[in-house]
């Protein structure tokens, strides 16, 4: 059995050119060996092997033969590493090589009872280049050509960059390299995947966040490490579905993803290197900045402009939301480019950068680090909301702040705290996030939507029949804000 380590990078296609002139592949210890490869994966009617995120593959490479399987990769921003057997072809499956014994049972009853069929292929050109380091290897494959499955046609254009023998942290400086340049984006999905989801034809989903994954027994660095992987995982989640549907809920949960990522590196700062978390803090600001500007215009047309013309639609409301998505497109756009330009390979990058670090000496044990850090964050929403009840604008927009971050420390900190007691104060939390969120919303829209009317008095009256419309739930909000201040000042420490 082999152990894969490789990271999977998205190349957009007029990279191709950038890349064959790379100055890093003139570093290779010889020129690229160039191939065409067919795959054919295998799997039962009923999808069995992607149930238990097994891939059976054949692949032809020049007159040989070569059968592979594969078992599920443990991914990090890209960054894979799974078991896998590999050996020739004879013109019948032969799984006696496979250590795993469950697993080989399973695949030879599979093949005595004929349950196996081909259920999609690939087929492209790879090259290939071999980089001496550090002792070992490094392969760099450069693959272009399609995915075929259930009738539809998907397009592979990616690099690969796989260990054999050479240190993780030369792949990750030589990926570094890479994405300085080229428009790169790591790839969280296999050619399995993507070819399983592609017989599918199943729509992409948005994906919420999950469940803190720390463990309570655990160091701080570890349960940074967990954290930190989660939040990519949420935002990978989202991002196929982005970059394929216009719908907003995908770009919002990417920013959610990256706003608690972070908080994380806010909150885990003591147990971090200080170097390598400024690297990525600087990493997440340059994508995070594109999609907040995309997500408040979302916010602007569908959840405050849409109801207005669901309930009385006239000429001027339509003019006026022509305007705002013709500058919603122009910004999508943009986000668009800033996916696929290299800066998320830069962040992920950054991130498994920062992940390979050894622990620090002297951090602070897990549960010294969520005692202190969450006491911190609950003071500092204290006075936030002690200073927000003269109602100005900018002091609730601050205490909005605070109590996201609040909210976030503690879902990071869950398994360590009282859950009943939690439950209760992550309710309060999320009620004064969603009402405080409504206001700057609201404040957020103004200047836009005023911007898009210009000097149209027609316009500008389709801007006030908003205004009006939203001004019952405004004087709601305001009306209760007292008592949510109250509330949020008489909040009792996470413990």
């Amino acid at each position: 059995m082999a152990q894969e380590i490789e990271l999977k990078l998205a190349l957009a296609e007029q990279g191709w050119r950038s890349l064959s002139r790379h100055p890093a592949l003139r570093e290779a210890a010889e020129p690229p060996h160039t191939q065409t490869l067919r795959n054919l994966y295998f799997d039962t009617v009923d999808l069995a092997l992607r149930r238990q995120r097994v891939a059976l593959r054949l692949r032809r490479a020049g007159r040989q033969w070569l059968q592979t399987v594969k078992c599920a990769s443990s991914a990090r921003a890209g960054l894979s590493s799974r078991p896998e057997w590999e050996q020739p072809f004879s013109g019948h499956f032969d799984f006696s090589r496979i250590e795993d014994v469950a697993l080989r049972s399973e695949l030879e009853a599979l093949r005595d009872r004929g349950a196996l069929s081909a259920v999609f292929d690939t087929d492209f050109e790879r090259r290939e280049w071999r980089f001496s380091v550090g002792g070992g290897e490094l392969l760099l494959m450069a693959d272009r050509g399609h995915i075929l499955a259930g009738g539809r046609r998907e397009t592979i254009s990616e690099i690969e960059l796989e260990l054999a023998g050479a240190p993780v942290e030369a792949l990750l400086e030589l990926a570094g390299r890479l994405a300085e340049t080229l428009p790169l984006r790591a790839e969280s999905r296999s050619k399995a995947q993507r070819g399983y989801d592609l017989m599918a034809g199943a729509e992409p989903v948005p994906v919420r966040a999950g469940r803190s994954p720390i463990d309570p027994d655990g160091s701080a660095a570890a349960a940074f490490r967990a954290v930190a992987l989660d939040c990519i995982a949420h935002y990978q989640a989202n991002e196929h579905g982005a970059l394929h549907s216009d719908a907003p809920e995908f770009i919002h949960q990417m920013r959610v993803a990256l706003r608690r990522l972070r908080s994380a590196l806010r909150v885990f700062a003591p147990a971090l290197p200080t170097a390598a978390a400024e690297t990525l803090a600087m990493h997440l600001r340059a994508l995070a900045s594109e999609l907040g500007e995309l997500r408040d215009r979302d916010v602007l047309q569908t959840e405050l402009l849409a109801p207005v013309i669901a309930s009385a639609p006239d000429v001027a409301l339509l003019d006026l939301e022509r305007t705002l998505r013709s500058a919603r497109a122009a910004r999508r756009d943009r986000v668009l480019a800033a996916l696929q330009d290299g800066r998320q390979a830069r962040l992920m990058i950054a991130l498994l950068s920062l992940l390979q670090q050894p622990d620090i000496d002297h951090a602070p044990s897990l549960r010294k680090l969520a005692r202190k850090r969450l006491a911190s964050a609950h003071r500092r929403m204290i006075r936030a909301a002690h200073r927000a009840r003269g109602g100005d604008i900018d002091t609730l927009h601050a205490l909005r702040i605070d109590v996201k971050r609040l909210r976030y420390a503690i879902e990071f900190f869950l398994p360590l705290l009282d859950a009943e007691r939690t439950r209760q104060t992550l309710d309060t939390l999320s009620e004064a996030q969603e009402s405080l969120g409504f206001l700057n919303d609201l404040s957020q829209a103004g200047p836009r939507l005023l911007a898009a009317a210009g000097n149209s008095e027609v316009l500008l009256s389709a801007v006030s029949r908003i205004a009006a419309h939203h001004m019952p739930r405004y004087r709601t909000v305001v009306d209760r804000a007292p008592c949510l201040l109250r509330a949020l000042s008489h909040l009792p420490a996470p413990r």
